[in-house]
């Protein structure tokens, strides 16, 4: 009998560390949420990229070989890093203070609507009906969430305006940077590409709450909040990007980004919960609608053939480079 029992295979193995992450980052929205009433957005931010600084940096050290990037792809990268990466933390922490964890973490699902739009427009990708119905509810699903917080009143809520259209800013910015870094990942591989961006964006993240970290002494943030930071810091973004490393690796993009679907419904869940947020009807109506069309649109994006290739190739999913953990 014990002959018969096996060991979990990596790609087993893969999985359930993806999963693990999917749940960490529904989470994130909460724990930065519940940090923002004690500290300000951008210097938690800061200080939670400098928690897994040390961490990348060891990352770096041990594969110090392939961290080489050619004098000439430089400031590609740092322009790159500044656009996608940094612009989704400074954008997604202020809308994020300004609106609910749960409307947050459903704009950041519209990323894969937003990159299937853009790589239409280029020409990246198919143009397929199923495709085009699935960014069409993906976004008719955040509109709904959107006109659903103005309650009975004919105006829109300002608040929850304003945060969900800076996090739209940031999913934006993650957009296209998923397809105009693609050619360094190509290059150099996705972990030195990684590295170097995670240190560009917390250079950046370090220089924008300056103000903020000048007047900041250890003695002025909470004891409430060192558990976010750690929270954030180490299991969001260090473990999280060593998870999605080794899972893109053994399970290849297209069936890792499935399982990001499902942050958003945690991080809903979580915030009714854990941060006593409101559960309404166009919530409930806009969440689904949306993540329907998420769904329909990781399914139904497929690349365009190049020129002499045989029509067949249009059978396998493009596939798509993920943002980085939290």
């Amino acid at each position: 009998m014990f002959n018969e029992l096996r060991l979990p295979s990596r790609r087993h193995i893969a999985d359930a560390a993806i999963i693990f992450s999917t749940t960490v980052w529904g989470i994130q929205f909460i724990v930065m949420k519940d940090a923002f009433d004690n500290m300000a957005p951008l210097a938690f931010n800061a200080l939670r990229f400098s928690v897994g600084l040390p961490f990348m940096l060891a990352l770096a050290l041990r594969h110090r070989d392939a961290m080489h990037i050619d004098r000439r792809d430089v400031p590609r990268l740092i322009g790159l890093a500044l656009m996608g990466q940094f612009g989704y933390q400074f954008f997604a922490v202020q809308g994020l203070q300004r609106t609910t964890s749960t409307n947050a973490a459903l704009v950041v699902a519209t990323i894969p609507t937003w990159t299937a739009l853009l790589s239409i427009a280029l020409g990246i990708v198919a143009v397929r009906r199923r495709l085009l119905l699935g960014v069409g509810l993906s976004l008719s699903g955040v509109l709904i969430v959107i006109l659903g917080a103005a309650g009975a009143r004919l105006g829109l809520s300002r608040g929850d305006l304003t945060g969900m259209g800076l996090t739209l800013c940031a999913t934006m910015a993650t957009s296209v940077f998923t397809i105009t870094v693609k050619s360094l990942i190509q290059r150099y591989g996705g972990m030195p590409v990684a590295i170097w961006m995670y240190i560009v964006t917390w250079s950046a993240l370090v220089v924008v709450a300056s103000p903020d970290l000048a007047v900041l002494s250890p003695s002025d943030i909470p004891v409430a909040v060192v558990p976010n930071l750690l929270y954030a810091g180490l299991l969001s973004s260090a473990l999280g990007f060593l998870i999605e490393g080794f899972a893109l690796r053994e399970l290849g993009a297209a069936r890792v980004a499935n399982y990001y679907n499902f942050a958003p419904v945690i991080a809903a869940v979580g915030g009714v919960v854990a941060l006593s947020e409101p559960v309404t009807l166009p919530l409930v109506i806009g969440g689904s609608v949306t993540m329907i069309g998420v769904l329909l649109v990781r399914r139904n994006t497929y690349l365009v053939p190049q020129s002499h290739t045989a029509p067949e190739a249009l059978a396998a999913p493009a596939a798509e480079i993920e943002p980085l953990a939290g």
